[in-house]
């Protein structure tokens, strides 16, 4: 990923090895990221962290999933980016993904090089 794109990344994701191996990614290329396991969590971090993208899984540990979080964020004043990726591709999940709007979904496990590419448009 080039320097200087993508500075502020918010991570929702529940499972601690995707998490951590997507956070040294991000690092790695000069992103400042933040996490959450839930996405009430990440709802409360995204108030004033600001990110400029927003990095979630599907299926979130609490009541909200990845959907509802794209949602909540994409209602806000300077709304990030969303990428949401998962490892469930399930009819009801497919159903759900419909209300959001341009927004890409990657499927895990994912390759770096297509979350650079959208990272950077």
């Amino acid at each position: 990923m080039k320097s200087g794109l993508v500075r502020r990344v918010l991570i929702v994701e529940d499972d601690t090895d995707a998490l951590d191996v997507l956070r040294t990614w991000l690092e790695t290329n000069g992103c400042t990221v933040r996490t959450a396991r839930s996405g009430g969590l990440a709802l409360e971090i995204g108030a004033t962290f600001e990110p400029e993208v927003v990095i979630t899984d599907y299926v979130l540990e609490g009541a909200l999933t990845g959907v509802d979080v794209i949602t909540a964020f994409k209602s806000r004043v300077g709304k990030p980016r969303c990428v949401l990726v998962t490892g469930v591709l399930q009819s009801a999940m497919l159903e759900s993904v419909q209300r959001l709007d341009r927004v890409p979904i990657l499927t895990k496990p994912f390759d770096f090089t297509r979350l650079a590419e959208l990272l950077a448009a």
